[in-house]
């Protein structure tokens, strides 16, 4: 039996080479109608480290400004829809912001999970050896986290 894409879930951190994936996320459907999830992983600030004293003016934001930081987040997804795709009216956009504790790979697995889709679209920076080391790979990750298919994007 051949899978049908039906339910596709794009994620981005807003990088160009994140935004550069979601595209490729579309013509996953470009021939039929179906649902692309637009996602963006929210992650808690980093917390200080107990080996350095130094002073972090903002501390945590109040439930009013991580409101707004999230409403911010979710017209910027909307903005990334490309027009042709408005047009159309074939596809529907859904978009998220999902604010988690766990690493982003564990996130985006569990968040593809919960809304069933059928193959998950990142992008990856594509680097090796001593650059991947230092830099890990979300991608990376999600590939072997991921109980569904996944497309990486590679840049250039």
């Amino acid at each position: 039996m051949i899978p049908t894409i039906q339910k596709v879930m794009v994620t981005t951190d807003f990088s160009d080479l994140g935004n550069g994936a979601i595209p490729h996320a579309y013509s996953l459907l470009a021939d039929r109608e179906g649902t692309v999830i637009l996602c963006h992983i929210l992650e808690p600030p980093a917390l200080p480290s107990p080996l350095y004293a130094h002073y972090s003016p903002g501390g945590a934001l109040s439930p009013e400004d991580r409101e707004r930081l999230r409403q911010g987040l979710l017209q910027a997804l909307e903005q990334l829809v490309p027009s042709e795709v408005r047009k159309s009216g074939r596809i529907v956009t859904q978009v998220r912001v999902v604010e988690t504790l766990e690493p982003v790979s564990e996130a985006i697995c569990q968040e593809a999970k919960v809304l069933g889709v059928d193959i998950i679209v990142i992008a990856s920076h594509g680097h090796s050896g001593v650059a991947r080391l230092f830099l890990g790979s979300v991608a990376e990750r999600v590939l072997r986290l991921a109980d569904r298919p996944v497309l990486i994007v590679r840049n250039g």
